[in-house]
């Protein structure tokens, strides 16, 4: 073996086993994780022959419903970026972020999420008896956002991910706006496999 190929073969062994979690420190294979929310709308307060006419910066009455932010279903083990690994064992799954941004139009010009106070988000497997887990948190929302980040809590919900399928759902405070809303969104997890 030539030196150039015993310096290639090392440096191949060396991240074989740091992928592994044999070389020092342990280390873990790690991945960023981003997946979509797809369109979303919050019903407004004004009737829809109205909406055209409402002024987004007065905020509706009364409260939001509790389903104003629809659950969404997530499947990690189905995600692009751990593709080809043959037997996925979640390590560490973490929620770093949800970001929900506003989509003009069709939403009317000018509109912000002024009307939500604040928002929490839960992680939860639907198939098992255990509550949901607050995974990230926005408490106030700052005004005149038109996309809002909501970060979160730091939580493992490695037992939760592991599951074929897991919701992520919204709580949130606030009144609805006098026009409909409609919004996408992107969920970002950092997730560390066995």
């Amino acid at each position: 073996m030539s030196p150039r190929e015993a310096i290639r073969a090392g440096a191949l062994l060396a991240l074989a086993l740091a992928a592994a979690g044999c070389g020092s420190g342990g280390s873990r294979l790690s991945f960023a994780i981003p997946l979509d929310i797809s369109e979303q709308t919050i019903p407004g307060s004004f009737p829809a022959s109205l909406q055209g006419a409402c002024n987004p910066t007065i905020q509706g009455v009364g409260t939001l419903a509790p389903d104003a932010i629809t659950p969404v279903s997530f499947t990690l083990k189905d995600s692009k970026q751990l593709q080809g690994q043959s037997f996925i064992r979640f390590a560490k799954v973490v929620l770093e972020r949800v970001t929900l941004t506003i989509l003009i139009p069709p939403s009317h010009a000018g509109q912000t999420w002024d009307f939500i106070d604040s928002v929490s988000i839960y992680a939860d497997d639907p198939a098992t008896p255990d509550p949901p887990v607050l995974v990230a948190k926005l408490d106030p929302v700052p005004r005149g956002l038109t996309t809002m980040v909501i970060p979160g809590t730091g939580v493992d919900i490695s037992d939760i991910a592991s599951a074929d399928k897991f919701q992520i759902s919204g709580e949130v405070s606030g009144r609805p706006p006098c026009a409909d809303v409609h919004f996408v969104g992107k969920v970002k997890f950092d997730v560390s496999l066995r």
